[in-house]
């Protein structure tokens, strides 16, 4: 059974509150450029974030980063009851860094985290999301300023936890034998400046079979090897064509593929565009940017 207390889109900021009792797993292509809050207010799953798995549990609160590869998985019962804010850069990065004194990226570049809420900070921040919840409902005059200004509390009270070390680092790291492996097996696939690994050079490395790779990585991870590797290299790609003017054949061989065609598919499947026009699109935004400034 779903049940959902909150599912209002604003602009630029989506808002869900969700309570699941049956089986539920993230989609396999879970990587996008909105940023994430993640509040869980009761039951349990495991996180994984790019390359590590996280124990999450009732008063973790979970921030991740734009274009981070993530995915949630069960965990023990089914029962969970989660909240979910994504951010768009605009307007809310513009609303944040003339509060914080900097902006959207620049914050979850330094701050993505999961943290474990202590009950009394539990009681703070729910009372926020309950706000922000009350705000989307009523939809009062200036509610979705309103709800923003509760974002920009939740996310400055992460930044005064990480400057005062109110919150040890890495609390909710699973010490699971098999989680461990996989996190050692991403590390190894995602380390490196350029080249991205196969399914063989991964066996190799590890004294492990594909059969047994394959079933462990996708168990832990929820996605497939091929996934988790194809997926890093669009990531590396997206990096290369925004840094320099490599041609996107170039781009593909320095990663590893020996077919153009293939890359680009490959790219297209998990950004929903090509290389060339991702180029593009990032033209036109720093320009853009470059005409606002002067």
């Amino acid at each position: 059974m779903i049940t959902k207390l909150c599912d209002c889109v604003l602009d630029g900021i989506t808002l869900e509150r969700v309570i699941r009792n049956e089986e539920f797993v993230m989609p396999d292509m879970h990587l996008h450029p909105e940023f994430e809050i993640y509040y869980m207010f009761n039951g349990e799953r495991y996180y994984f974030i790019e390359n590590k798995t996280y124990h999450i549990r009732k008063g973790s609160l979970v921030l991740v980063d734009s274009m981070h590869i993530h995915k949630t998985s069960v965990l023990g019962k089914n029962f969970h009851d989660r909240f979910l804010i994504e951010l768009n850069a605009e307007p809310f990065s513009t609303f944040f860094q003339n509060i914080s004194g900097m902006s959207l990226a620049e914050f979850f570049f330094k701050y993505s985290c999961v943290l474990e809420l202590d009950e009394q900070a539990q009681i703070w921040i729910e009372r926020r999301f309950n706000d922000i919840m009350e705000e989307a409902d009523k939809k009062h005059d200036n509610y979705s300023t309103f709800i923003m200004m509760k974002i920009t509390e939740i996310l400055l009270y992460v930044r005064r936890s990480h400057s005062e070390r109110l919150i040890p680092p890495n609390l909710s790291m699973s010490d699971k034998p098999k989680h461990k492996m996989i996190n050692e097996i991403a590390t190894f696939i995602t380390q490196g400046e350029v080249r991205v690994r196969t399914l063989d050079e991964v066996c190799n490395h590890f004294f492990i079979s594909k059969s047994y790779l394959c079933r462990v990585f996708k168990e832990v991870t929820g996605f497939t090897v091929q996934d988790y590797i194809n997926i890093h290299s669009v990531k590396k790609a997206q990096q290369l064509l925004e840094r320099n003017d490599m041609s996107v054949a170039e781009i593909g061989e320095c990663l590893g593929y020996s077919s153009v065609t293939y890359f680009e598919r490959v790219f297209k499947k998990y950004t929903e565009t090509t290389p060339l026009k991702y180029r593009k699109k990032l033209s036109i935004i720093k320009q853009k940017v470059r005409n606002k400034k002067q």
